[in-house]
């Protein structure tokens, strides 16, 4: 006995298994990013910590949102 399935899922499918890659591929680079601002943030100059703070704060916040709908 066959099933049939539609075109239309398929290709839903597909794009949602896509989006989830891509998603995670941004994460990845998302965190990258935060642990390379924080250590710049503790091992860099002083004059530079409030623009790393700044940095670290819209990276982890644009980490949280983006692993809000994962």
């Amino acid at each position: 006995m066959a099933e049939v399935i539609s075109f239309t899922d398929i290709v839903r499918a597909r794009r949602r298994a896509r989006e989830r890659e891509y998603t995670a591929a941004c994460v990845e680079i998302i965190e990258a990013n935060l642990q390379m601002v924080l250590r710049l943030f503790s091992s860099g100059p002083v004059e530079e910590r409030l623009v790393r703070a700044r940095q670290a704060r819209q990276l982890a916040e644009l980490l949280e949102y983006v692993v809000r709908d994962v």
